[in-house]
This record gives structure tokens, C-alpha cells and sequence, in this order.
């Protein structure tokens, strides 16, 4: 079972199906919106992911018209994104996880926009766009 909640803890979730994707993404968006290089991100089956509290503290904001991000109303703090054309995914925030479960992150995505004050170090694989298990 992977719990994990917002940082004021109004917002909590679990889910059990063992992660097999996890994303460290560069895109434009996930920069704005985290405030730091990229976002990480582990894919969970929608219909997995449990709300335990704080259903009425989740904020929906619609990013592109096909990607939405949730954040707790209190602190801020994002907690899962999900896209209309994965509606059967929901991408976990990995930093919101109570335990990391020894979950590693697979591959860097849209590297083609990543910031230029950023640089990779490790041996993942990265990909310009979307990875090919994305499209």
C-alpha cells in the first residue's frame, strides 16, 4: 500500500498497484508549476487512487484544456495531475509519497525544453517529447 498526503495534511491518499512508470518531466509547464527544474511523476490506474481526506480541500486547475493539476486548497502543494487523453492515469506527485518504497524515476522526459541552467547527470534515458510509452 503507497500513502501519501499534501503539506498540511488535508489532502491524503493511497493506492496499491506498484508503480511501473515513473517520469521526471521538463516540459514548460511542470517548471512553472513546481517552481524548480521539473516534476516527477509516478502513473497510478485512476481507479486505484483513493482520496481518504480532504476530498472537499482539492483544487482543480485546468492547465491546457487537457491536462489538469489538483492542489490542496490550504497549502498549495500538488498532489496529482491527470490528461484527457490518459483519462485511466492519474500521475502522482512522487514527492507526496509518506515512503518512497524504493521507487526510482525511469526516464527523463521533454528534455528538448528542459532549463538551460539544468543539466543531467545520470544514465536515464531522456526523450525530446513525450516517451514512447506516453504516445
Amino acid at each position: 500500500m503507497y500513502t501519501g498526503h499534501c503539506l498540511c495534511n488535508q489532502v491524503q491518499f493511497e493506492f496499491e498497484t506498484q508503480p511501473t512508470d515513473v517520469s521526471i518531466c521538463h516540459c514548460s509547464l511542470c517548471r512553472r508549476m513546481t517552481g524548480t527544474a521539473f516534476g516527477v511523476y509516478v502513473k497510478v490506474p485512476a481507479t486505484n487512487l483513493h482520496l481518504i481526506a480532504g476530498n472537499d480541500h482539492l483544487n482543480s486547475y485546468d492547465v491546457t484544456g487537457k491536462l489538469s493539476m489538483l492542489s490542496c486548497r490550504t497549502c498549495g502543494s500538488y498532489v496529482y495531475a491527470t490528461h484527457s487523453d490518459y483519462a485511466e492515469f492519474a500521475y502522482v506527485c512522487l514527492g507526496t509519497l509518506d515512503d518512497d518504497h524504493d521507487i526510482r524515476p525511469g526516464y527523463h522526459e521533454f528534455v528538448g525544453s528542459k532549463a538551460n541552467w539544468f543539466e543531467i547527470h545520470d544514465p536515464l534515458p531522456q526523450f525530446e517529447d513525450w516517451s514512447p510509452d506516453d504516445q
